[in-house]
């Protein structure tokens, strides 16, 4: 059976299941210079400023287009918290470095910039946090700061995380990245409208998930999340941490043969020993070129335990009682659930059900 990594160095075997708190804030350097080349480390953002008004002469959407632009999309699931909008203001600008955004044990509003994407981001120590829209690019490395890189890690929160809108872009020359990781046991990590495109990995480096919540997490729920990678997709079983609950709508997970390819290629990965509810509701995989669908998710058709039962090009896992609904091969008839320039740094929100 494949094992997955743990993603700290600072994690052991006789800490499985047992779920991971962050310690102190981080205070880091925005960046640092050795032998010529930029090193990927950390910065923490500060309070951002009230919002400006748009300067003169800057020309706006219509507010009838973007209304008819946002009303022409589905309706999101899940909302953001209550009153997000009133939540103290952190802008994120460093391109070239992972930011850090403390809540500092309250709620956060996370704001990207409306022109450039930025670097990875950690949102740590927080109740609630929102990001809706912005684009983040990876760094041209496997690690920061001895880390395995991800995109948007969401570490020690208690509350409910929303990312919501945002293209992350991992086809970046030397860049192994995970798409968003969480270690938080108490939180809800809530992954609506998210693109999660070319991300690189392989056995022996960073492996490059989709979304991997191994550190826990009391619930996720993701609606509308199209991702792609060359090693590993959605990775949900319980790893070092529990998981309460998982719901997974409207997501399709594309295996590529980018870079160089070592292992891997399962692209939603759960346990028969996992003991949590997971709901699939029109979940998609498109199989690395050459490989079955059978042998793209786990348990696969040879499983001892729990395998999956394939028909018609849809998995599904009867022996294994906590998985409700299945895994359909390939794409959505109608295209990518998250199409390439549908979020990112001009997204506008549909609205929630």
């Amino acid at each position: 059976m494949p094992r997955s990594r743990f993603v700290s160095s600072q994690n052991s075997a006789s800490a499985t299941r047992r779920a991971i708190t962050g310690g102190g804030r981080s205070r880091w350097v925005a960046l640092a210079i050795a032998v010529g080349c930029l090193v990927p480390v950390t910065t923490t953002v500060t309070d951002a400023a009230a919002p400006q008004a748009s300067a003169p002469g800057v020309a706006l959407a219509s507010p009838q287009l973007e209304l008819a632009a946002a009303t022409s999309r589905p309706k999101l699931s899940w909302a953001p918290p209550a009153g997000y909008a009133n939540y103290p203001v952190k802008k994120v600008t460093a391109t070239t470095s992972m930011t850090t955004v403390s809540g500092r044990g309250g709620d956060v509003l996370i704001k990207l910039p409306t022109d450039r994407a930025v670097g990875p981001i950690m949102i740590a120590d927080c109740r609630n946090a929102v990001i809706i829209g912005g684009s983040i690019r990876a760094l041209p490395s496997a690690k920061v700061n001895g880390h395995d890189q991800r995109a948007i890690y969401v570490r020690n929160c208690t509350g409910t995380v929303h990312i919501e809108g945002v293209n992350i872009d991992g086809a970046v020359s030397g860049a192994q990245t995970d798409g968003i990781a969480a270690n938080a046991p108490k939180a809800i990590l809530q992954i609506q409208n998210v693109r999660v495109n070319g991300l690189r990995g392989g056995s022996t480096g960073n492996h490059s998930d989709v979304f991997q919540p191994w550190g826990g997490l009391r619930e996720y729920r993701i609606d509308r999340l199209t991702g792609s990678s060359n090693f590993q997709g959605l990775h949900v079983f319980e790893n070092t941490g529990p998981i309460g609950r998982g719901t997974i709508r409207n997501t399709n997970i594309v295996g590529t043969n980018d870079g160089t390819v070592s292992k891997g290629g399962y692209y939603l990965w759960t346990d028969c020993n996992d003991d949590y509810p997971l709901a699939l509701d029109g979940v998609y995989v498109s199989p690395r070129p050459g490989r079955p669908f059978g042998q793209s998710v786990w348990p696969s058709v040879t499983h001892k335990q729990c395998a999956a039962t394939v028909a018609n090009g849809v998995a599904t896992w009867p022996k294994d009682s906590s998985i409700t609904g299945s895994v359909r091969q390939g794409r959505p008839s109608s295209g990518d659930f998250v199409p390439a320039g549908s979020v990112g740094q001009s997204y506008t929100s549909p609205g929630y059900r």
